[in-house]
């Protein structure tokens, strides 16, 4: 902790005399600080917590360097309780054919089936590695090595956590070559290679590597991606070879009020990190985000539609799937979105979603949802009036019951938006109760009002009820809410 706060007083020095100095160093930050209070039946000692987060960042340009830093403080009132506290920093050099930086960064190579470090801060995944990279850039061609120490920090249940404590190390290399055919047809070929050491290997040599390549062409109104990646890797703790695969296809077609887009996905035991952990988040059709188990067993495709060809209607369909080589696990996905301008002023939307579930959310081994939803928007000038009202129909095995919920938001544009929303359940499974309560009424009510062109703030006072959420392949359960969340959020 002493060695990272003198590296804070450091970079704080350097920032403080950059800007004394007037040396036309270019001075740029934002600052999100969020604050949320339980407010439970029981005010008591013991059920009383609240929740303190802030992330600062401060970034420091001169010329072809860049030091961007990141202050990230989270606090939970509750008894037992850890709090995270960390302090990030990274150093760019960057010009015309290359680029270093030192320090904590992001990474993906091609569309993750080897490598996928990245942040998402509205799910609050921040998957990071601190280390060396390099870029070299060549006419359109970029080669980039890279290696340090991954860290993946995962929320869920309310609590930050930390998933990979280990000494991992990582090594990889990745070009992407652009080519230009005829002056028509646009190539990218891509080709990476990283390498995993893990102390639980207990062969010297039996490391995991990762190797793999794609290919990208743009012709005219077609897109198409291809690529594929192989696993070598050993059990861990036992020992013995392990090998797999994955292979990921996406195309596009666009034309005047037409697109139609592909995806198709096949992974065998390519999954790597630890347990509750990726190094390499594979993609997945599903629009949800929704994963079977991360890249180790899945096979899944996706087929989108979108038409305009009226000019006050535009349909959107889809129809995504996954599921485990066996079949065992399924994921089935259908959506539909139709959008129709009736005045200049008013514009109406009729949604539909049916999902399928097997075996994904335990104990549970079959569940089915039906949910259409209709939304109105009408503006006029900068103000505008949305109202919605959604209804879901579910099936979880034997039981059956519905959520409906209706959605009431008034605003002025780039200024300030109230929404409230009502939301019921008809009933509670037993199955559900022990871990979600009883409870069938939540009522929200939210403010987000941009008090400046740099001060955003919202505030939230009400009940939410949770459940599953997901984004990128990793789902979370989040618990049910009742209290007051303040979030403000400032550039400078």
């Amino acid at each position: 902790m002493r060695h990272r706060v003198n590296k804070f007083f450091f970079i704080g020095l350097i920032l403080s005399a950059a800007i004394s100095l007037g040396l036309g160093i270019e001075f740029s930050g934002g600052n999100t600080i969020e604050y949320w209070l339980y407010m439970n039946s029981a005010l008591d000692s013991l059920s009383f917590k609240d929740h303190f987060e802030d992330r600062l960042k401060l970034n420091l340009n001169y010329e072809k360097l860049r030091i961007g830093t990141v202050f990230f403080y989270w606090h939970l009132s509750a008894p037992n309780q850890n709090r995270l506290l960390y302090f990030d920093y990274n150093c760019d050099y960057t010009d015309q054919i290359f680029e270093l930086t030192y320090g904590r960064y992001y990474v993906t190579f091609g569309k993750g089936l080897c490598l996928n470090q990245y942040l998402d801060e509205d799910f609050r995944v921040d998957n990071s590695i601190f280390g060396l990279k390099g870029v070299l850039k060549y006419e359109g061609s970029e080669l980039t090595f890279l290696a340090g120490e991954p860290r993946n920090i995962f929320f869920e249940e309310n609590i930050y956590k930390i998933k990979n404590d280990t000494l991992d190390r990582l090594r990889g290399i990745n070009l992407d070559s652009r080519l230009r055919l005829l002056n028509t047809v646009n190539m990218n070929l891509g080709a990476r290679y990283v390498r995993y050491h893990r102390p639980v290997d207990i062969t010297p040599r039996a490391f995991t590597e990762l190797f793999g390549g794609n290919i990208e062409v743009n012709l005219g109104p077609y897109e198409g991606y291809l690529e594929y990646a192989q696993h070598l890797g050993s059990y861990p703790y036992i020992g013995g070879r392990l090998t797999g695969n994955a292979l990921f296809f996406s195309s596009a077609l666009t034309i005047p009020g037409l697109g139609i887009n592909f995806q198709l996905m096949n992974y065998d035991s390519i999954g790597f990190g630890g347990a509750g952990y990726r190094y390499n988040e594979v993609p997945t059709p599903i629009k949800s985000g929704t994963s079977i188990n991360r890249g180790i067993d899945e096979f899944g495709y996706g087929l989108g539609l979108v038409c305009s060809l009226l000019d006050k209607l535009n349909i959107d369909l889809q129809h995504n799937t996954i599921n485990s080589h066996n079949k065992n696990e399924v994921i089935l996905e259908q959506i539909g979105n139709f959008k129709y301008l009736f005045f200049d002023n008013l514009e109406g939307r009729l949604n539909f979603e049916h999902n399928q579930k097997n075996n994904i959310e335990l104990p549970i081994k079959k569940k089915t949802e039906f949910k259409p939803t209709c939304e109105f928007s009408y503006t006029l000038e900068n103000y505008f009036i949305d109202f919605s009202y959604e209804h879901n129909f579910i099936s979880a095995d034997s039981s059956k019951y519905y959520e409906h919920a209706v959605v009431f938001s008034l605003g002025r544009a780039e200024r300030a938006q109230f929404t409230l929303r009502l939301e019921r359940r008809n009933r509670t499974p037993i199955w559900l109760i022990p871990k979600i309560g009883d409870e069938r009424y939540w009522i929200l009510a939210e403010l987000s009002w941009d008090i400046s062109d740099r001060h955003n703030l919202r505030v939230r006072v009400g009940s939410e009820k949770g459940g599953i959420i997901c984004s990128g392949g990793v789902c979370r359960y989040e618990e049910p809410f009742r209290g007051i969340k303040l979030v403000l959020t400032s550039i400078f």
